[in-house]
Formats: structure tokens, C-alpha cells, sequence
């Protein structure tokens, strides 16, 4: 049996109704409070405002940064950095999707007393997924509240945010940017319109299928991949069908965090990098549509180089029984969830085709593949 490492340092409070646990989790973290979220006045008001009342009636005093955006920036970041450090919180709390937790944990972790964030250092020196070290002294915890099954950020140790001015996405890892006590609640995600949970559903597949294609996985991590992808294959389509089911949102909750628990610990393949370049160029397409563009012509190439892997999920999903390839699979997932044309909806100019294609990170990625994934690229943008 070979050796392997295993990390995932947050509390999840999974299950309905769980929201109303703040009351007893807030008190050890401190009476200064800033939220982290999309604007207030949105469709998630009223979960903001309980939320509110929540931390009015322990006495914790809360500031409030509603500015986040899809595809979140680092002027994003830099601005609730600016507040938290200005109020001198102690703690953050994140409500929302991958956006907002992706910021609200960077919030937390590059809070200083100069408010100022170098993001070249930054980028440069929290580069390691699976280091374990010491947060940066002016650091604050982080509780997360997700609002969608997707992301999975509510348990990884990365964060990934635009630098509108370079056209790219960056992303920080480091352990401290685990958070502190996860919430998630299937209760708050029965109002997630459809395509937003299309995409954020898709990406919970990649994020389960992904780490299980890498060389990082353990008996753990890969009975957990397994399960989520069984689970998004069944009721991921039910969702979008009915998404005001609480038994078939608990489910893609479950899935999201299983996944996001297996990408913490074997990290993603080709497909992400790939999809953040044509989010960096084109912040308007949501992160899951971008991996929906690249997956077709991903699975051609994958499937010739990983059979094995492929024919062991084909086994457990119960393909195999009934003489279904993993790859039709995936691309009939994509059609029934509304991504499969992905590309043709998104209206990518020619411009930004260009630029796309020509990004540098594609001979960087993988150096001795670099011609098979520029014609992945290039393939998924006809």
C-alpha cells in the first residue's frame, strides 16, 4: 500500500437547518465581525439579515463588505482588506459561492496593519498546495457559509481571484486558508437559479474526477471521489429539474464537499488551468462554464492516456454494467445540464481567441505536452 498524506483541518456543520449554529460557534472568535458577501440587497437578503440578527443578539459588533463580483478581483480583495484592517476585526465570515469564499479567506489571511497587499510576493510565495505552515501574523480565522454546492472552498486551502489589469487568474495556496468551521446548510441553496447550479454543479465533477486522474490520491481520497461523482451523475440533473428539492440539494451539498475535500489532497488536472485562462481573458464566463468548454476535447485525450482510470470509474458508477463509455457519460451529463454549448453561448471574440491561444501558460503547464494541450484549447474554442 503506498504512502500518503491526508490534511483537512476545518469543522463541518453539515445539514439542514445548521445556520442557526452561529449563535454557539461565534462567541470563541471574537466580538468584531466583517462579512464577506454579495450585495445585501440581493437574493440572499434575507439570509443576511438573519445572519445579522444572529450576531446582534451575542453582542458581536459587524462590518460589512457586499462588493464581491462573479470571477472575484484583487481590487476586491485589496478593499475588504482595507476594512478588515481598518475596524481591526477578528474574525471573517463568508457568505455566499466560490467567489465570495475565495475572497472572504484571503480577507482574512492577508489582513495587515498597513492594509496593503503585494501581490507579486503574494503569488510567489504561497505557491504550495500541500505545505503546512503558519499563517501570516496578522491573520484572522475565517468561517465560511456556502450558499451553493460548487466551489468546494468551503474546504480547500486555495482561493483564486482575477487581476483585471493582466487579463489572468491567480490563485493562493496555503493551509491557513482552510477555514476555521464550514456551514453548509442545504437549506440555503434551494433558490440557486438553474444555470448557476449547472456550473457550480459541473465543477463539483471536476473537482472529484480530476484529483482521482492524479498520482496524489489515497484510499481515502478515492472512495470519496467515487461518491461524488456517482452522486452528481444522479442528482445533479434532478436539481436543475426540481431545485426547490431539499433531499436532492442535501445530496449535491454532500457531493461538493466530498470533492472539495478530494481537491485539497490531489489537486486538479488540466482542465482548471485551462478554464482560468479563458476566465481571465473573459471574466463575464463562470469558472463552470469555462471547464465545460475544455472537457469534451479534454476527455478525447485523457481517456487514451488514462484507460485504466477510466475503465475503474466506468466499475463504480455501474457504466461498465451497462456497456456505457465514461466519456459519453460526461458529455451527455453536459447536455442535460444545459453546458454542453458552452462555448457557442459565450460569444468569445476572435480577439480573445487570440489571446487565449496564444497564452503563455500553455507551454508552461506541462512542457512536454505543450503541443497536446494547445490543440485541447485550440479544438474546444471551433
Amino acid at each position: 500500500m503506498k504512502n500518503f498524506n491526508f490534511y483537512m483541518p476545518t469543522q463541518i456543520r453539515f445539514g439542514k437547518g445548521r445556520i442557526n449554529e452561529l449563535k454557539e460557534i461565534i462567541p470563541s472568535y471574537g466580538k468584531k465581525c466583517l462579512i464577506v458577501s454579495r450585495p445585501f440587497n440581493g437574493s440572499l437578503k434575507k439570509l443576511y439579515e438573519k445572519i445579522n440578527k444572529i450576531l446582534e443578539d451575542i453582542g458581536v459588533s459587524t462590518f460589512v463588505y457586499d462588493g464581491i463580483v462573479p470571477n472575484p478581483t484583487i481590487d476586491g480583495v485589496n478593499e475588504g482588506v482595507k476594512i478588515a484592517s481598518e475596524n481591526n476585526i477578528d474574525f471573517v465570515l463568508g457568505v455566499g459561492g466560490g467567489s465570495v469564499m475565495d475572497s472572504a479567506k484571503l480577507i482574512a489571511f492577508l489582513k495587515n496593519k498597513d492594509s496593503k497587499i503585494n501581490w507579486n510576493e503574494v503569488t510567489k510565495k504561497y505557491n504550495n498546495p500541500f505545505k503546512i505552515s503558519e499563517k501570516p501574523k496578522d491573520a484572522v480565522p475565517f468561517i465560511a457559509i456556502s450558499t451553493t454546492s460548487g466551489s468546494g472552498s468551503h474546504c480547500t486551502q486555495a482561493a483564486v481571484v482575477s487581476d483585471l489589469e493582466k487579463k489572468e487568474k491567480i490563485t493562493v495556496f496555503h493551509s491557513g486558508l482552510f477555514p476555521s468551521v464550514a456551514i453548509v446548510d442545504p437549506e440555503l441553496m434551494l433558490t440557486v437559479p438553474s444555470k448557476v447550479s449547472s456550473a457550480t454543479g459541473f465543477d463539483v465533477f471536476a473537482h472529484a474526477f480530476e484529483s482521482y486522474l492524479g498520482n496524489l490520491t489515497s484510499p481515502l481520497t478515492e472512495k470519496m471521489s467515487f461518491e461524488a461523482i456517482n452522486l452528481v451523475f444522479e442528482y445533479l440533473p434532478k436539481v436543475i429539474n426540481d431545485p426547490e428539492n431539499i433531499n436532492y440539494r442535501s445530496k449535491m451539498a454532500w457531493a461538493d464537499t466530498l470533492a472539495g475535500m478530494c481537491l485539497s489532497n490531489g489537486g486538479a488536472d488540466l482542465p482548471h488551468p485551462l478554464g482560468e485562462i479563458i476566465g481571465g481573458i473573459c471574466p463575464r464566463i463562470s469558472h463552470g462554464e469555462t471547464l465545460a468548454i475544455v472537457y469534451p476535447e479534454f476527455l478525447n485525450y485523457k481517456e487514451n492516456i488514462s484507460p485504466q482510470k477510466f475503465s475503474l470509474i466506468e466499475k463504480e458508477t455501474g457504466l461498465e454494467k451497462i456497456g456505457q463509455s465514461l466519456t459519453l457519460k460526461i458529455n451527455t451529463l453536459l447536455k442535460e445540464i444545459n453546458l454542453y454549448d458552452s462555448f457557442n453561448y459565450s460569444n468569445i471574440s476572435s480577439n480573445e481567441i487570440k489571446l487565449i491561444s496564444n497564452h503563455p501558460l500553455l507551454d508552461i503547464l506541462q512542457p512536454e505536452n505543450s503541443s497536446e494541450i494547445k490543440n485541447i484549447m485550440n479544438n474546444s474554442l471551433k
